[in-house]
């Protein structure tokens, strides 16, 4: 590839795929800890949670402020997949665009 700004676009997908891989992963964690599966004490699963939440939080507050739990489910990291992905779609189609 000849284009500069294919490394920016692919960098920026990169960063945000990484995103989803930690929103995955802190939710794993969490359904883990509510069945107890883990226990949240063990010095990995706590540092694991604790990382997962430092990245995430920022980003789920706002949602779970605008859309309360329904039922106990907090659906907010749903509407943060699905931000996600829209917004994979449209940096691809920007890309597309200004080429």
């Amino acid at each position: 590839m000849n284009d500069p700004l294919y490394p920016i676009f692919w960098a920026i997908d990169q960063v945000l795929w990484l995103f989803l891989i930690i929103m995955f992963v802190r939710i794993m964690l969490s359904w883990l800890f509510a069945f107890q599966v883990i226990n949240p004490r063990h010095p990995f699963a706590w540092q694991a949670d604790r990382f997962t939440r430092a990245v995430t939080d920022p980003v789920m507050r706002p949602i779970q402020r605008a859309l309360p739990p329904l039922g106990g489910v907090d659906l907010s990291p749903l509407v943060i997949f699905i931000l996600v992905y829209v917004l994979q779609m449209y940096l691809w189609q920007l890309y597309v665009a200004i080429r």
